[in-house]
């Protein structure tokens, strides 16, 4: 936390104090800048038994082989995704208002709060993380990239970590919001590429970040440029699967 932050505490919020994103409660000292520990709690976490392709949960007892309908023909790019979280309550809704409520300082309690999950720690340790980009005219209207605040947060916390922005997007897509599962794939096929001036390295792990991983089109679509550039070891993460 950095002075502005602690003169925010110490001073502002004797006026106005920050509530929970979540229980709507005020915040006391312990937990996060705008996440209590209560809230936190009531945050839907990924445990295992989850895909190793999607990092989807199986839920329920499964016979025989787990196949995992999330991975339903993608034959992603990347070796293995990890999340944190399912994008449903209160998570769905921190994320909605980090994306489309500018809000992106949520991100950060929502990203230390996923680092409790060990799997998800040791999936992004020592590796490149390499958030996915937006279009320049998205970018300009959100005025942020939530994807790239996401890889500078983790990588300043996690051993060997470094977030580098290596890809761009060429193409102004439709968003995935309202597209079925063959739709997404078709919308970011081929609509990402190595950024000017970048170089991967095949002897490097990359892992592509985002906040949410739906179907996995936009992760995939992302890994396929970091394959076609020279990168061999590719995998996804991201802060919310579903």
């Amino acid at each position: 936390m950095g002075l502005l932050d602690d003169l925010d505490r110490g001073l502002f919020d004797l006026v106005f104090p920050r509530d929970c994103a979540v229980t709507q409660e005020p915040l006391d000292d312990e937990g996060w800048l705008h996440l209590s520990f209560a809230g936190a709690d009531r945050l839907d976490r990924i445990t295992d038994p989850r895909c190793i392709t999607c990092g989807h949960p199986f839920e329920g007892i499964i016979e025989g082989d787990r196949a995992c309908p999330h991975c339903h023909e993608l034959h992603p790019a990347f070796g293995r995704a990890v999340c944190a979280f399912r994008a449903r309550g209160p998570a769905r809704a921190i994320i909605h208002r980090i994306k489309y409520g500018r809000s992106p300082f949520l991100l950060d309690d929502l990203a230390a709060v996923a680092l409790s999950d060990e799997l998800f720690r040791r999936h992004l340790a020592g590796s490149i993380l390499v958030p996915v980009p937006l279009h320049p005219n998205r970018l300009r209207h959100r005025g942020y990239n939530q994807a790239e605040r996401l890889g500078d947060f983790l990588a300043t916390r996690i051993p060997g970590c470094e977030s580098l922005g290596l890809l761009r997007k060429t193409e102004e897509t439709e968003s995935q919001t309202r597209l079925g599962r063959a739709e997404r794939r078709q919308n970011v096929a081929g609509v990402f590429q190595l950024a000017a001036g970048s170089f991967v390295s095949p002897n490097q792990r990359y892992v592509v970040i985002d906040d949410v991983l739906t179907t996995g089109a936009t992760l995939h679509s992302c890994a396929v440029a970091l394959k076609k550039a020279g990168a061999e070891l590719v995998d996804a993460a991201a802060l919310c699967h579903g």
